[in-house]
């Protein structure tokens, strides 16, 4: 009887444990459309290409290119839900650093499903803790859900743009005055060097919109 108790437990024991297994030709399947996810998210990370203002005007090119990029997030989103139902959360042990990477990004810009980050970012967070994600990935992702509910940033990972083109943290900051360790501890760079970069590609990106506005050069911080 014992016996038997004790093979029954066992078997339970089995059957509550995470049976998928990631083979090595599933994680190459996996790998392969992380990639296109991140590949195809990329290009709509940016601003509209030439050839679209150009035919469009402003405005319009805008438009078109959020509406595409709204449609993409979602397609990729269904795709990473896929995955996650069925592995977890796919971190550096499961496909490695770089894929593992293109899975959060998709989750990232998931604006558009709050819940599904939160829920995102509540494993990511396990998975930091065991060394099998990116704390830069956590504290951007925190960040972002933080920004989506109207709440201030904690590590100031999300930038906005006053008008003189000089990033600002977005919606504001929890803690200013700890701000640089809390960077340092989440292996982000300092908040100057950050800003100050994330200013200068503002600039780049939008350097006629700039110049129209009598903007010569990005106002960094000292």
């Amino acid at each position: 009887m014992t016996k038997y108790i004790v093979t029954l437990l066992f078997f339970i024991l089995f059957l509550s444990c995470k049976t998928d297994v990631i083979t090595a030709s599933e994680r190459k399947e996996i790998i392969t459309e992380l990639n296109a996810i991140n590949a195809i998210d990329q290009q709509y990370a940016g601003i509209p290409p030439k050839a679209l203002t150009e035919k469009y005007g402003r405005d319009k090119a805008w438009t078109i290119f959020e509406n595409k990029r709204d449609s993409i997030g979602i397609i990729n989103q269904g795709k990473i839900k896929k995955l996650y139902n069925t592995y977890g959360y796919l971190g550096y042990k499961e496909i490695g650093e770089s894929a593992s990477q293109d899975f959060w990004i998709a989750i990232q810009h998931a604006d558009n499903d709050i819940k599904f980050q939160q829920e995102m970012l509540k494993a990511l967070k396990k998975e930091v803790l065991e060394n099998n994600a990116s704390k830069v990935e956590y504290a951007m992702l925190e960040d972002r859900v933080h920004v989506n509910l109207n709440k201030k940033q904690k590590f100031g990972t999300q930038v906005a743009y006053n008008t003189s083109g000089q990033a600002i943290p977005k919606i504001g900051l929890i803690d200013t005055i700890n701000i640089e360790q809390l960077r340092k501890d989440y292996d982000l760079p300092p908040f100057r060097d950050y800003y100050n970069r994330m200013t200068i590609n503002h600039f780049k990106m939008n350097k006629q919109v700039m110049l129209d506005r009598g903007i010569t050069e990005p106002k960094l911080y000292d």
